[in-house]
C-alpha cells in the first residue's frame, strides 16, 4: 500500500503541514529550532518563519487556517531546521482551490 500525501486543499479549511527531522543515521531527532514560511501565488509571504510545534521526537507540525478569500493556486512552503550550526532547508508546496459553493 502506498502512502498518499495530500497536496490539494479547498479554501476555508485547514492545511496541516508535518515536517520530519532526521539525523545522519536516518533516525528521527530533535532540532534546535524548526520554522516555516508559506508563500501564495502572489509572492507575498503569509507565514514568515513561524516556529512549528513539536509533536514527538523529530516530528513538527503547523496548521495553516484559511478563509474563503485566500488566493487560489500553488503555494510554496519552506521549512528551516537548525541543529547547532547545521541548517537544513526543505521546500514543498500545496494547491488551494475554491470550494464547491463559491
Amino acid at each position: 500500500m502506498a502512502i498518499r500525501v495530500q497536496t490539494e486543499f479547498t479554501r476555508a479549511g485547514t492545511v496541516r503541514i508535518i515536517y520530519y527531522n532526521y539525523d545522519d543515521d536516518e533516525a528521527l531527532a530533535d532540532a534546535t529550532s524548526v520554522a516555516i514560511s508559506i508563500i501564495p501565488p502572489s509572492g507575498t509571504v503569509v507565514v514568515d518563519e513561524v516556529a512549528m510545534n513539536k509533536t514527538a521526537t523529530g516530528v513538527y507540525e503547523y496548521y495553516y487556517e484559511t478563509t474563503s478569500s485566500v488566493e487560489e493556486g500553488a503555494y510554496q512552503i519552506e521549512v528551516v531546521a537548525l541543529d547547532g550550526s547545521y541548517k537544513t532547508i526543505v521546500p514543498s508546496h500545496f494547491t488551494m482551490e475554491a470550494g464547491i459553493n463559491e
